[in-house]
C-alpha cells in the first residue's frame, strides 16, 4: 500500500491584534530605543491590550502618536511603564564597585577634585545608592564635596521609589551586614537610606535616546540596560555616553553587554574580575 503524504502544516497569518502589536513595537523603539524581542511579543501584546482597554485600534494608535506633544496625554509613556523591568538590588555586579572602591575613588580623593558619577537606567535607585555607599566608605565624612551622583531613568514611577529611598530586605540581600548598617536604617517600610547617602544622590527622569543632560562625567554605570535596546538604538545611547564622559572617564556595562564595536570611542580595560571601558 502506498503511503499518503500528510499535508504540510501551514501557519495561519497573524491576526489584527498581533499586527497592531508589531506597529506599536516599532513606535516604542523609535521613541525610546526599547525593542521587545520576538519571544517577548506575547507579553508585550498582553500589556498593550491591557493598556488599550478596549479602545478602537486606530483611535488608540493616534493617541500613541500624539503622546508627549503639547495638549496631549502621555499614553505611550504609560504603556512603556508597563513593560520596563525594575528588578535590581544594591551591590549588583560587585567587581564593578570594587574597581570604584580600590582605584577610581581613591585616585580622585588623592587629586582633591570632585568625582561625578552617573547611573543610567537607575530604576528604583539601588545602584545609585550603592555608589554613594562606596564613596562614603572611601572618603568618609568628606564624601559629599568629593562625590556627586546622578541617577537617570525613563520611569517616573521608579524614580518616585528611588527618591523615597525605602527598600525591602530583598533589595539589600547582596550587601554585607556591615555595609547595610552603614547605608541604611530600619524603618516601617523596610530599610531607609541614611541621609549621608541620600545627600550625595539626585535623580532625573530622562529618555536615553536623547543626549544626556550631563557633561564631564568621570564614571557612568549603564548595567543591563542596553540588552533591551536594538543594536542601532544601543549605538545611539553609547554615543550619548561618549559625549557625556570626560576624556579618560569610565564606562561600566552589564556582564552580557559590550562596547567592543565602538573601539574608536572606548578602550577596554581588564581588571582582576571585570572589564570596564575608558573614553578615548
Amino acid at each position: 500500500m502506498t503511503a499518503v503524504a500528510s499535508p504540510l502544516e501551514v501557519s495561519s497569518p497573524p491576526g489584527p491584534e498581533a499586527r497592531f502589536a508589531e506597529r506599536v513595537r516599532g513606535l516604542v523603539e523609535s521613541r525610546y530605543g526599547y525593542a521587545p524581542k520576538d519571544a517577548a511579543m506575547p507579553s508585550f501584546q498582553a500589556s498593550l491590550e491591557q493598556h488599550r482597554a478596549g479602545r478602537a485600534m486606530e483611535a488608540y494608535w493616534q493617541l500613541l502618536l500624539r503622546s508627549g506633544s503639547a495638549g496631549a496625554g502621555n499614553d505611550l509613556q504609560e504603556l512603556v511603564e508597563l513593560l520596563l523591568n525594575h528588578d535590581t538590588t544594591c551591590g549588583r555586579t560587585p567587581p564593578h564597585f570594587d574597581v570604584m572602591r580600590e582605584r577610581i575613588l581613591p585616585e580622585s580623593v588623592r587629586k582633591g577634585r570632585p568625582l561625578r558619577i552617573a547611573s543610567l537606567g537607575c530604576s528604583t535607585g539601588e545602584e545609585a545608592y550603592t555608589l554613594a555607599l562606596t564613596a562614603l566608605e572611601v572618603a568618609g565624612p568628606h564624601a559629599r564635596p568629593a562625590v556627586e551622583i546622578v541617577g537617570l531613568d525613563l520611569s517616573a514611577r521608579a524614580l518616585t521609589v528611588a527618591r523615597a529611598g525605602v527598600y525591602p530586605a530583598s533589595s539589600l540581600r547582596d550587601l554585607t551586614p556591615a555595609r547595610r548598617e552603614l547605608g541604611f536604617t530600619r524603618s516601617p517600610g523596610g530599610f531607609q537610606v541614611r541621609p549621608e547617602l541620600s545627600r550625595l544622590v539626585r535623580f532625573i527622569q530622562h529618555n536615553l535616546m536623547s543626549p544626556l543632560p550631563l557633561v564631564g562625567i568621570d564614571a557612568i554605570f549603564c548595567q543591563n540596560v542596553l540588552i533591551y535596546f536594538s543594536p542601532s538604538s544601543a549605538n545611539v545611547v553609547l554615543g550619548h555616553i561618549r559625549n557625556a564622559l570626560a576624556p579618560g572617564g569610565w564606562l561600566f556595562l552589564g556582564p552580557t553587554e559590550s562596547a567592543h564595536r565602538q573601539r574608536e570611542w572606548f578602550l577596554p580595560v581588564a581588571f582582576a574580575e571585570t572589564l570596564a571601558y575608558s573614553r578615548r
